[in-house]
């Protein structure tokens, strides 16, 4: 556990000194108006049913202001956990399997340990219904950040690390699973998303990946992909391949789903359409093949893009796509591919013609399959010259295929054109010189 750390003590007591409507001796609960030393989460679980920290969220307080010094930094002791003491049941098992699949399971000074968010704390709750057979507990642990200066809180579930590696704890593989359709239907909603009707779904590793794909083709003639790991992402991310994939995916596991509290409505609630845009920049060479002007010449410049996607407002994130996703995905399959380079010379599609109008049709097909909300690219060369693209949607890029205009040289064969029949024939016979 983190040590105490100097300074936090002298930082909440600071700011509860500030809090009007709060003596020194005592505070008042704005829930049900009692008057108490310290609130704690069995007061306030019993007078409204809120954990400390949704009570700081509910009155826009700070958890400085809430907390005395010996409630933050607590360290943990393993004589605070039961020990397994029955064999898990079925859905135990296959709760506890999901956990792991979707590479939220940690293991933390002896204890394994399941984060959840504050947002999704009924769902990391009935988790728990099923993972006390494995002795988890419900944490909600509060630690000084010293480079924030303030009160971080941290929900969770803990047990005992040993808990995990006895008999009671068999059978963690994942072929064959204890309950696979539940299993998946947890791990959905524990890091499932849904981008414009495409259903993507994180894993920790890509050897269960595979699994997963194969138990749903082999079993319900659903086909998901892997798609290829983002920068500086873990594990593997799933995606299922045409929305029809997604919509009988979420058929099979709907009966789980509608279970789980606000995963349903989570995936599919009719909440707000916004647009967001990331910028990033690159620096390349060019040359444009043919061009009349200074353009054929190999010149360099930064290209600014902007990446527009547009989707609606995740209930439990409040956001369309998660920032840092979004960079990943244009840095790794974008920025890193052109930065630094010679655009002529990266790719095949490019060779021909390297203008901004060829790089946002390429640049969208080497996003769309991550970015199924993608709405527009803008790609600017210069400060006065920039191009505004807005491509086919997934489904429509799946139809008809990557854009003809890209493939003239790669697809050509000059063998089938009658005029270049003579090109390479036998040389013809030349004049001669007499003297």
């Amino acid at each position: 556990m983190l040590p105490r750390i100097a300074g936090a003590a002298s930082v909440i007591a600071e700011n509860r000194s500030k809090a009007d409507n709060m003596e020194a001796s005592a505070m008042e609960c704005l829930e049900c108006g009692e008057r108490t030393a310290r609130l704690e989460n069995d007061h306030l679980l019993q007078c409204s049913g809120l954990t400390l920290h949704e009570y700081a969220l509910r009155h826009q307080l700070p958890l400085d202001m809430l907390l005395a010094a010996d409630q933050v930094n607590v360290p943990d002791s393993e004589g605070n956990y039961p020990r397994v003491r029955r064999h898990p049941s079925e859905r135990a098992r296959a709760v506890l399997q999901a956990t792991r699949v979707a590479g939220i399971q940690r293991e933390e000074d002896g204890f394994a340990v399941v984060p959840g968010e504050i947002r999704r704390l009924d769902l990391l709750l009935w988790c728990l219904q099923h993972l006390e057979d494995y002795g988890f507990v419900f944490r909600q642990e509060y630690r000084f950040n010293t480079s924030t200066n303030r009160v971080v809180s941290f929900s969770r579930l803990k047990t005992l690390r040993s808990n995990l590696l006895g008999s009671a704890a068999a059978s963690l593989s994942l072929a064959p699973p204890p309950d696979f359709c539940l299993m998946l239907a947890v791990c959905v909603a524990l890091t499932g998303e849904m981008q414009e009707g495409y259903l993507f779904i994180h894993v920790g590793n890509e050897a269960d990946a595979r699994e997963i794909r194969t138990t749903l083709r082999r079993n319900e003639q659903i086909d998901v992909l892997i798609l290829e790991a983002t920068a500086g992402s873990e594990g593997a991310m799933l995606r299922c391949r045409t929305l029809d994939d997604s919509t009988r995916l979420t058929d099979y596991l709907r009966r789980h789903l509608e279970e789980l509290p606000g995963v349903w409505e989570r995936l599919h609630d009719d909440t707000p359409v916004v647009s967001v845009v990331k910028e990033l920049v690159f620096d390349s060479a060019h040359f444009i093949t043919d061009h009349p002007a200074k353009c054929s010449n190999q010149h360099g410049g930064r290209y600014t893009l902007q990446v527009r996607v547009r989707g609606r407002v995740d209930p439990e994130t409040g956001c369309v796509i998660d920032y840092g996703y979004l960079k990943r995905v244009v840095t790794r399959h974008v920025v890193d591919l052109f930065d630094h380079h010679h655009l002529n010379y990266v790719a095949p599609e490019l060779a021909w013609r390297s203008t901004t109008e060829m790089l946002c049709i390429y640049i969208w097909e080497r996003l769309i399959d991550y970015l199924p909300g993608l709405e527009e690219l803008r790609l600017f060369e210069t400060q006065q010259s920039w191009c505004h693209y807005r491509g086919p949607t997934l489904a429509e890029f799946q139809q008809r295929g990557s854009e003809a205009l890209l493939h003239y040289f790669t697809a050509l064969d000059g063998r089938s054109s009658a005029l270049r029949a003579g090109l390479g024939g036998a040389a013809k016979p030349a004049l001669s010189v007499v003297a």
